[in-house]
C-alpha cells in the first residue's frame, strides 16, 4: 500500500484544487487563482510521481492548466436545434 501521508496530501491537494476550479469556472481572470492552482497541480503531479514510484496506479487529472473559458461558450443544447 502506497505511504498512507503520500495519500493524505495527495487528496488535500485534490480537494483543494477541486475548489480552485470550481471558482475559476466564475472568475477566469483571477490571476492569482490561476497560479495558486499551477502550482496545486505541480505538487499534485509530484505527489502522484511519488505513490507511483512505489508501484501504484492512480487516476491522473486534467492535464489542461490554460483553459477557464469554457463557459463563455454558447451551452450543448443552443447548439442541438441551429
Amino acid at each position: 500500500m502506497a505511504n498512507n501521508n503520500y495519500l493524505c496530501q495527495l487528496m488535500a491537494v485534490q480537494f483543494y484544487m477541486i475548489d480552485l476550479n470550481l471558482y475559476l469556472d466564475t472568475h477566469p481572470n483571477d490571476s492569482e487563482a490561476i497560479k495558486e492552482y499551477t502550482e496545486m497541480k505541480k505538487e499534485y503531479d509530484e505527489l502522484v510521481k511519488m505513490i507511483e514510484k512505489n508501484g501504484h496506479q492512480l487516476f491522473p487529472g486534467s492535464p489542461d492548466t490554460s483553459n477557464w473559458h469554457w463557459i463563455s461558450g454558447p451551452w450543448p443544447w443552443e447548439n442541438m436545434y441551429n
